[in-house]
C-alpha cells in the first residue's frame, strides 16, 4: 500500500450542499473501512469509511448539523450529525465517547490522504472488495 503523507492542519470540510462547514485542527487517530452491513447502507457503497478524531479537534464553522440518535447493536447510544437541509452524514458519536468522535472522511474538502489503515467486517465484505482488502495485507 502507498504511504500517503498527512496534510498540514487544519483541514476544512463540510456537507455535500455546503450549508454546513467545519474545521478539522489535529491529525486522525486513525482511518478504517468497516464492511458491515448497516456501514454499507449508511454509506450508500461497498463499504463505510471512518476516521477517529478528537472531540476539540473538530469545530463546526458555518451552519448546525441535525442529529439521529439510535441504539447500536453493541449496546451503545450513538448520535449521527447530519446537514439538516441535504442529508450529508458528517459525524458519529457515541455518549461514552471518551474523548473522540468518529468523521465521515469523504466530507473532507481534500480527501488525497484519506488511506484507509485497518478493514473491519471483512468477512461481510462484498466478493469484489475481497481482493482489494487482501492486496493491502
Amino acid at each position: 500500500m502507498t504511504e500517503l503523507e498527512t496534510p498540514t492542519f487544519p483541514q476544512q470540510g463540510g456537507c455535500q450542499c455546503g450549508a454546513i462547514r467545519y474545521e478539522l485542527r489535529a491529525p486522525p487517530m486513525g482511518v478504517w473501512a468497516c464492511h458491515c452491513s448497516l456501514c454499507r447502507k449508511q454509506s450508500g457503497s461497498a463499504f463505510g469509511l471512518s476516521m477517529g478524531v478528537a472531540l476539540d479537534a473538530l469545530v463546526f464553522t458555518q451552519g448546525t448539523p441535525a442529529v439521529w440518535t439510535r441504539e447500536t447493536e453493541s449496546g451503545h447510544t450513538l448520535d449521527c450529525l447530519f446537514c439538516p437541509q441535504c442529508g450529508s452524514r458528517l459525524i458519529h458519536r457515541r455518549h461514552q465517547h471518551e474523548g473522540r468522535q468518529t468523521l465521515k472522511p469523504g466530507t473532507l474538502d481534500d480527501t488525497s490522504w484519506v488511506a484507509p489503515g485497518r478493514h473491519f467486517f471483512t468477512e461481510s465484505a462484498l466478493e469484489w472488495v475481497k481482493p482489494l482488502i487482501a492486496d493491502q495485507a
